[in-house]
This record gives structure tokens, C-alpha cells and sequence, in this order.
């Protein structure tokens, strides 16, 4: 059997590098499979359980995948799967780097705002487009051709190392609820579902629903938006009931607005810019844009302003003072709350708002602050969601022997940090996020993406082959770097 790899036997960072390249053509292909699966999460009332028809074939194909390339495979009633370096039993789980990547996907929402088709997988001017081909299914494909090339290089580690992949990450990580309630974890898990280098840290999440003690009065007919738990609206519109005064101020109003008039109705919608809910000021978010149109005087009567005012303060800084939750830690900065759905109900103004907490805030009274402050404001609180941030211990060696890694194979200095967005880390003992954004790539050229159009969650989601190429060439080394650890827990 082959000695284990050491320090002085790394292989030659260009020769990676070529290995990389000579191998575009089949991740490419092997991408394709993947994201050419419509594999968005049911999470109730799937026909085929756990999680429908589309996160079942994705999975099946990523494990296909696997066996093809000669790895041991294994599938948790698919609600997870495993493809294996080595071997899938628990006894080699105990020594091993698992690598967890997710194959659901954000739903694609209105195909009539996508250039590109968002199952007919394409690259095009070295960017690779479909929905899910970002978040997260090149991971997959990345983690597997990190196997690859250890594999083809007989390259034997002192420590195990298995690719495991999801299926309901977008929808609430229930598939890591059931894989952590019935399998065990391996000793340590990274997440490439973020950026590099290393990220210690994963903010805590609030989500609520607030919904108006009064109704809204007969002038407002409608009130849609298009965001949802992860993505800030980049469509608002308001149908209300025509008024002369409203009708001279609607049509002095910006190109940010379109305004459709009828013989007794006025629409107006708010076309802004997508961002994940956890980076709002990213984008662009259409319903501030719409509330500082119903917040002007005599714009609505005083109690649907005095309404509306709640859903624009939430908007106006993201810090969460509206909702008397703002705080912040030097980890991870201040927190950050995003309004990013409205609507009525039976009449009643609903929002939906979605937080990201400072690490170091799990004791912070956050639900009993939102609802005093609701209360001030002629609200109800309902949590949809309320859990603790996570932490690992950034003296940890893995943490430094990776931040190292990959500094070394960009040639840069970056440092471990704390993100606002949540992973599978935060379900999983002993893991952390590592990549594989962050890395030096090339801006899209110009024209290949509309604004708010390109990064993932967004219509036209894309990654370039450029980030896949050197994600696995950061990770080959990190995680031989890594195999110098005697003990990985």
C-alpha cells in the first residue's frame, strides 16, 4: 500500500493546475447532469418523499456520479447521500473530512425574467449558467473532483474523506435534522457554501411575521411583492382606488416606478434589484421603493400610512431599530434586519422580515423585544423562525492550517471571518464553512447580465468555470495540508 502523503511529497501546484484543466471538459459535463434536474425542496405534500420527485433524482444522479468514477456510495433514505474515499462505515466516519454540499435549489420564480433557460445548462463566455449551479451544485462537483484527483494520484490519507450531499438546504435543513437524528458525523465537516478562507462563524437567524391589529381602509385593493425567506423583492406593486391628487403625483414618479391607470385604479410597481436577505444592501429592495411612495402625505389616509410607516423604518437601515433588536458584536458587526414580504391578509397589512444576529448574541431577548416593539407599532409577532448563531472555535488547528492553505495557493492574505448568511455548519457538530466564493475571479463581461441578474438566488444564476477551477485546486491542497493533522476533532 501507498505511503501516506507528507509534507515534502506535495505535488507541484502547476501540475494541479493542468490536471485541472485537461479534466474542464467532464465537469462541465458532470455539472450539467446535475443542474439540468429541476430540484427544488417540497416540503409538504411530496408525492415523492422526502422532498419530491427533482431533490430525489438529483440525488440519485450525484451518487451515479460517484459509482462511475469508483467510489463507494450510500444513500440515507434519501434525505442525504455519501460518496466515499475510502469507505462509508461508521467506524471510518469517526477519522474522517466530510465535505457537505447541498442539491436543492431556490425556486426559479418568473422564467420571463431569465435570459438564459434555467434548466438547459449553457457556459457561455467562461460562465457556466443555471439555476443551482452556484448554490451549491458546482460544491458537488468540486468536492468530487477532489476525490478525483487523490484517487487517479493514489494518494493515501491518514484521515478519511467523504463528500456528502443534501437535499433540503433552501427550505429549512430538515434533511440534516433527520441525517443528524439517525447517522453519525464525521470528525470534521467543511461547507463550501460560502467564502473563503475559513468562516468560524454563522450568524443566529430571526424570522417573523407581523400582522396589523387594524385593517387596511377600502382605498387599498392589492399588495403583492415577489421576495421570500432569501431573497429581497425586486418587484413591489399596490393596487389602490383612483383619486385625482393621486393620480398627479403617480405620474411625477421616477423610471424606478411603473404606473398603470385605469378608469378607477391606480397600480404602482416598484421595480428594484434582488440581494439575499442576509446582504440587503446588495440590492436594490422594490418595497422601501414602494413605501416611500405610500408614505408621502395625503398619498393614503393616515392610518394605512401610519401602517406602512412600520414596513419603511424596518427597510430604511437593515439594523433592526425599528424593531428595537439592534446590536452588534466585533465578530460579526451589527445585525441585520430586512423586510422582504408584504400582503394582506383578510384585510390586515402582513410582513414577513428576515434577520441575521451577531454571534455572540444567543442570550439576547430578541423575541420579546419584537413584540413590545410590535405592539408600539399596532402589530402581532408570529416566529417562523428563531435559532442560535453558530461558533467554532477559531483556535481550533484546522482553522489556521486551512486560512494558511489557501493563502498560499492564491498568493493573498485573507483572514477567518463571520458571515451573515447560514449553512449546513450550523446543523452539524465539529464544521465550519470553507469557500468557495471570495476567490480572485474576473467580473462577468459586460452584457452577459442584466442588474440583479447572475450570483445565486437570482434569475440567471451563474458561476464562473474560472472559481470552480481554482476552488479545486484550493481545496486538493487544503485538504493534504489538513491530512497532517494527527487528530481532526
Amino acid at each position: 500500500m501507498e505511503q501516506p502523503i507528507t509534507s515534502w511529497q506535495m505535488p507541484d501546484k502547476q501540475e494541479v493546475e493542468c490536471w485541472i484543466k485537461e479534466n474542464l471538459s467532464n465537469i462541465e459535463r458532470d455539472l450539467t447532469r446535475l443542474c439540468q434536474i429541476r430540484s427544488v425542496a417540497e416540503v409538504t405534500d411530496a408525492k415523492e418523499p422526502p422532498y419530491g420527485a427533482g431533490c430525489r433524482q438529483v440525488l440519485l444522479e450525484m451518487l451515479t456520479l460517484g459509482k462511475e468514477n469508483g467510489f463507494e456510495i450510500r444513500n440515507y433514505d434519501n434525505y442525504v447521500g455519501c460518496i466515499s474515499y475510502g469507505s462509508t462505515t461508521e467506524e471510518y466516519q469517526a477519522d474522517a473530512v466530510g465535505i457537505w454540499a447541498h442539491l436543492d435549489v431556490v425556486d426559479e420564480g418568473d422564467t420571463a425574467e431569465w435570459q438564459y433557460e434555467p434548466y438547459k445548462p449553457q457556459v457561455k463566455q467562461g460562465y457556466f449558467i443555471a439555476r443551482g449551479c452556484q448554490d451549491n451544485k458546482s460544491s458537488a462537483i468540486m468536492a468530487l473532483y477532489v476525490m478525483k484527483y487523490l484517487k487517479e494520484h493514489k494518494i493515501v490519507l491518514n484521515h478519511g474523506l467523504q463528500l456528502y450531499v443534501g437535499t433540503c438546504e433552501e427550505q429549512g435543513m430538515y434533511d440534516l435534522d433527520y441525517y443528524t437524528s439517525h447517522y453519525p458525523s464525521p470528525a470534521l465537516s467543511l461547507v463550501p457554501d460560502s467564502g473563503f478562507p475559513v468562516c468560524f462563524g454563522e450568524r443566529g437567524i430571526f424570522n417573523g411575521e407581523l400582522t396589523s391589529d387594524i385593517t387596511v381602509s377600502d382605498d387599498i385593493l392589492e399588495l403583492s411583492c415577489n421576495g421570500s425567506r432569501a431573497l429581497i423583492p425586486d418587484t413591489a406593486a399596490i393596487l389602490l382606488r383612483k383619486t385625482e391628487q393621486r393620480q398627479r403625483y403617480c405620474e411625477e414618479l421616477s423610471r424606478d416606478y411603473i404606473i398603470d391607470i385605469k378608469e378607477d385604479t391606480i397600480k404602482i410597481t416598484a421595480k428594484g434589484v434582488a440581494s439575499h436577505t442576509a446582504n440587503p444592501n446588495a440590492g436594490k429592495n422594490a418595497l422601501l421603493l414602494l413605501t416611500e411612495v405610500l408614505c408621502q402625505e395625503n398619498m393614503l389616509e393616515e392610518s394605512d400610512r401610519n401602517l406602512f410607516a412600520l414596513l419603511h423604518a424596518i427597510n430604511s437601515d437593515y439594523t433592526g431599530k425599528a424593531l428595537d433588536i439592534a446590536c452588534e458584536d466585533e465578530m460579526s458587526g451589527p445585525a441585520t434586519v430586512t423586510a422582504a414580504n408584504a400582503f394582506l391578509k383578510d384585510g390586515h397589512l402582513a410582513v414577513q422580515f428576515f434577520s441575521r444576529l451577531p454571534v455572540s448574541s444567543n442570550e439576547f431577548p430578541f423575541r420579546e423585544k419584537v413584540e413590545a416593539a410590535a405592539r408600539k407599532w399596532g402589530f402581532q409577532l408570529e416566529v417562523i423562525k428563531l435559532s442560535k448563531s453558530n461558533y467554532f472555535d477559531p483556535k481550533h488547528p484546522a482553522v489556521s492550517i486551512l486560512t494558511d492553505a489557501y493563502n498560499r495557493v492564491m498568493g493573498l492574505d485573507k483572514k477567518p471571518f463571520v458571515m451573515s448568511g447560514g449553512t449546513y455548519a450550523s446543523k452539524l457538530p465539529r464544521a465550519f464553512a470553507f469557500g468557495t466564493g471570495g476567490l480572485p475571479v474576473k467580473r462577468p463581461p459586460e452584457g452577459l447580465f442584466l442588474p440583479g441578474h447572475g450570483d445565486y438566488h437570482q434569475p440567471d444564476e451563474a458561476i464562473a468555470m474560472e472559481r470552480i477551477e481554482k476552488a479545486i485546486l484550493v481545496y486538493i491542497f487544503s485538504i493534504l495540508e489538513l491530512n497532517k493533522l494527527e487528530k481532526i476533532r
